[in-house]
């Protein structure tokens, strides 16, 4: 009996120590992909200095350079324009397009001062470039006493990619 005892002892031993006897693997630690992150920063702005109506203008190319992007943006407007007497008031256009000229995000400001915030992927599917518009028009009236039309626009573009 004493030595069913000792040996079920010793079984119970070999089978608590079989498993740590070296054939697990060490762990793991799992990498996620890196990632890098760019941001790019534009700004347009005129104060018009005209009696007459007069328009303004710009497009800027903005190259990105990498694929499955994640892209966000920020866009700042603030401006003021006046109402003139003998024209309707001056106003400020915002258009961002995609490379192929498709209109992605617009908007227009009469005045104040606006904030938006603007997703074009979070997940990473964002391939090509972007381009920047901006349309206004506006005047001067030196007689009236009013401050110029103005405007000033800031806009952020944010990009996160996964480096291969």
């Amino acid at each position: 009996m004493m030595k069913n005892a000792i040996l079920m002892s010793m079984l119970f031993l070999l089978t608590g120590l079989s498993g740590c006897l070296g054939d697990e693997e060490p762990a793991r630690e799992v990498m996620a992909d890196p990632i890098t992150v760019a941001e790019y920063n534009h700004t347009f702005s005129y104060q018009f200095n005209n009696y007459a109506p007069m328009g303004m203008g710009n497009s800027t190319l903005v190259e990105l350079n990498q694929t499955n992007m994640s892209v966000w943006l920020d866009v700042n407007i603030t401006s003021g324009f006046h109402q003139p007497v003998l024209w309707d008031q001056g106003s400020i256009n915002i258009s961002i397009l995609d490379s192929n000229d498709t209109l992605l995000w617009y908007n227009k400001s009469s005045g104040g001062q606006n904030n938006h915030s603007v997703n074009l992927s979070d997940n990473f599917t964002w391939n090509g470039n972007l381009t920047l518009r901006t349309m206004a028009d506006g005047s001067d009236n030196a007689t009236d006493g009013d401050v110029a039309d103005w405007y000033h626009v800031r806009v952020k573009i944010m990009c996160e990619w996964r480096d291969a």
